[in-house]
């Protein structure tokens, strides 16, 4: 197969029974999930999965690919492990791109997890905006990177779980919800969102972030909106900026991730409906690159599959 990773969904599929319980182990959305089977069916040349209702049920073809799928799974899995023992991953280094979403919890445990089985490897974490990630991943600077959708527009070829991204190989990590944060004693944090949309946070001023954690890109989010925000404040720092959101200066857009560990700060409202959730990618560059990047990779989708349960627990205040 040339996707692992269409096969994986598919065993998913079989081991949960349902695509909404598969999107939630993998940490995509069920409409990533149903088009990755859409083209694993397209692939084998049949139907492997009967949509019933709110259920689904693999045809024999299925359940036969799901049964073969298992085991090659598996094999991969021994063979890495191998060759990793082989290598033995004596030293060396990893030089990883994060951003304040992810490095708030996820990349510092995915890192502790890593340093605990390889310590005789280097690690390092960058503290640049996800922009200049995809560049450095290019000139060589850094090795791998956890970088967002808004990162790839326009250069991501493939579909749904894996791709190239103007040569770099990219790997779903996890979704998330974004919210509109503000502060608990202020207006906008008694204030319920319409369904129809978001005009009440019109006379709102508005906090602008730093790349990736920030509004996002302007026509979406002002669509989304349907008005043109008063940014009033530009803070390149997460922390100033969730102060500023506590003290009830402003609002902003939270991801999942920080909103999930807002405790009793903020005030958190769903966007589910009126902005699309987020993507994060593991990125890296195509063809050569350290041997620590994979046993990486394996470590965050872990840490993510954690942080599902997580994400999914969000509360909204």
């Amino acid at each position: 197969m040339r996707d692992l990773h269409r096969l994986r969904v598919l065993v998913e599929i079989a081991d949960r029974g349902s695509m909404s319980a598969a999107a939630r182990a993998l940490s995509f959305s069920q409409p990533a999930v149903s088009r990755q089977i859409e083209a694993l069916e397209q692939e084998v040349g049949a139907q492997l999965v009967l949509r019933l209702g709110r259920g689904v049920r693999l045809t024999d073809a299925g359940l036969l690919l799901a049964d073969r799928a298992r085991g090659i799974l598996s094999q991969i899995v021994s063979v890495k492990q191998e060759l990793r023992s082989l290598n033995g991953l004596r030293g060396g280094r990893l030089r990883i791109g994060g951003f304040a979403g992810v490095n708030a919890y996820l990349l510092p445990r995915a890192l502790a997890r890593f340093a605990e089985r390889y310590p005789r490897v280097g690690l390092s974490l960058s503290g640049s905006t996800t922009r200049h990630h995809v560049a450095d991943l290019r000139s060589g600077l850094i090795d791998m990177a956890l970088v967002t959708d808004w990162d790839l527009v326009g250069e991501r070829a493939g579909a749904g779980s894996s791709g190239q991204a103007g040569g770099l190989d990219i790997l779903p990590l996890f979704e998330e919800e974004l919210f509109v944060a503000a502060g608990r004693d202020s207006p906008a944090g008694h204030r319920e969102l319409s369904p129809r949309g978001l005009r009440g946070l019109a006379e709102e001023s508005w906090i602008e972030g730093a790349h990736p954690d920030c509004l996002g890109p302007q026509p979406e989010f002002e669509a989304a909106l349907g008005f043109e925000p008063h940014i009033r404040f530009r803070v390149g720092d997460w922390s100033a900026v969730s102060r500023l959101v506590e003290m009830a200066a402003g609002v902003t857009l939270m991801p999942g991730l920080l909103a999930a560990r807002s405790g009793e700060r903020f005030a958190v409202r769903s966007l589910a409906g009126h902005f699309p959730p987020r993507r994060v990618w593991v990125a890296f560059p195509k063809g050569a690159h350290s041997p620590a990047v994979e046993p990486m990779v394996e470590i965050l989708s872990d840490v993510a599959r954690e942080q599902r349960e997580l994400l999914l627990r969000t509360p909204v205040h």
